[in-house]
């Protein structure tokens, strides 16, 4: 009966269970899941995903209007394995995942092939993965100190059920997404037309610290948290001093402009040279590029953004690369040395010719 705490379920706490069952868990799930010790994670697992476990793959696809091999590809793609023929593992959810998917496949102005698409949401996933195991690692931090004060796991279970509420997270991850999607649009989009109002001339620089994912992997959240700290402060000391001006800061990641080229090669410089020094932070990379970037509300875009941002990934640790315009500006300053690479194919660019940075050697007396 609808209301009903499931028959058997004498022990476990009757909110609890009414909770479990809205979410499509059956009473037998529930009943395995208490006298097995495993309802907080039932409780997890049904607040990520709520709904029933109803569909095998080949019935996802069929409600979805597709066949099971582009529904086998699409599972794949986000990273997970091909699950046996006869498992009902798939919900309502996942149906209209796989129609939304479809959809986005089959609409022409979009110019995406199935093969774009997988390709994009295999680069979702992975990202989203990351996310994941940083979310999965607090929770699991939080269970086990609750376990250690004495909660058993129906107590903890029904805590879950309470106070957890996925849907908050996720519209934080859906804005957040919003949000950095809207930047890069117009980091890549964005006219750089003189006239255009709100362009200004400026160097942009990238710089980053190489290894940061790796690294991070191996510290718990306060390591992490002091590791960014002190990268942000140095970064803030080395961009102000020199005249420059840090527009964010994103993680392992800062990005500032300059009035002049010397300006801000002698920031990505002092920058790349202060993290090998540095006894905790890894080696950073920069790039460099000069030009007219569009100012909207505090940050800046268009192609120069952009192509700084590409050259940082191109550069080795410890390195700095400057676009030809940077190159050019620097070329008869005595404080440079400037050094032709191999022509480089950006990626969104296009092939360019492309100047490793180095402060000059010291004359010696």
């Amino acid at each position: 009966m609808e209301g009903r705490a499931p028959l058997g379920l004498t022990g476990i706490v009757r909110s609890l269970a009414r909770f479990l069952r809205r979410r499509g868990a059956s009473a037998e799930e529930i009943d395995e899941a208490r006298r097995n010790g495993y309802l907080t994670l039932l409780a997890l697992d049904r607040t990520v995903i709520p709904g029933a476990r109803r569909y095998t793959q080949h019935e996802v696809a069929a409600q979805a209007g597709t066949d099971v091999d582009t529904a086998r590809a699409v599972w794949r793609a986000i990273g997970f394995p091909d699950l046996p023929d006869e498992l009902p593992a798939f919900t309502d959810a996942d149906v209209a995942a796989l129609r939304d998917f479809l959809d986005r496949v089959s609409n022409p102005w979009l110019y995406w092939t199935s093969d774009q698409a997988l390709a994009q949401a295999r680069i979702t996933s992975s990202a989203l993965a990351r996310i994941a195991d940083a979310e999965s690692d607090d929770l699991v931090r939080s269970i086990t100190a609750a376990r250690q004060d004495g909660l058993g796991d129906e107590e903890i279970a029904d805590r879950i059920a309470e106070r957890l509420d996925f849907d908050e997270i996720a519209r934080l991850l859906d804005h957040a997404h919003r949000l950095q999607l809207r930047a890069a649009l117009w980091r890549k989009l964005a006219g750089s037309d003189p006239d255009t109002p709100g362009t200004v001339e400026a160097t942009v620089g990238f710089v980053d610290l190489v290894g940061y994912t790796a690294l991070a992997e191996g510290l718990d959240d306060e390591e992490l948290a002091a590791l960014i700290e002190r990268f942000s402060a140095l970064a803030h000391e080395t961009v102000v001093g020199a005249g420059g001006r840090i527009v964010k800061t994103i993680g392992d990641e800062v990005m500032f402009i300059a009035e002049q080229p010397a300006t801000g090669a002698q920031i990505a410089l002092a920058l790349s040279a202060a993290s090998t020094r540095d006894p905790v932070l890894p080696q950073a990379r920069a790039g460099l590029a000069v030009g007219s970037v569009l100012s909207r509300e505090g940050d800046y875009f268009g192609a120069v953004v952009n192509l700084a941002s590409r050259l940082t990934r191109l550069a080795f640790p410890g390195t700095v690369l400057v676009s030809s315009e940077v190159a050019a500006a620097l070329d008869h300053h005595d404080g440079f040395q400037l050094r032709r690479i191999t022509r480089q194919r950006v990626r969104g660019i296009g092939r360019l010719e492309v100047y490793r940075l180095d402060a000059a050697p010291v004359p010696t007396a």
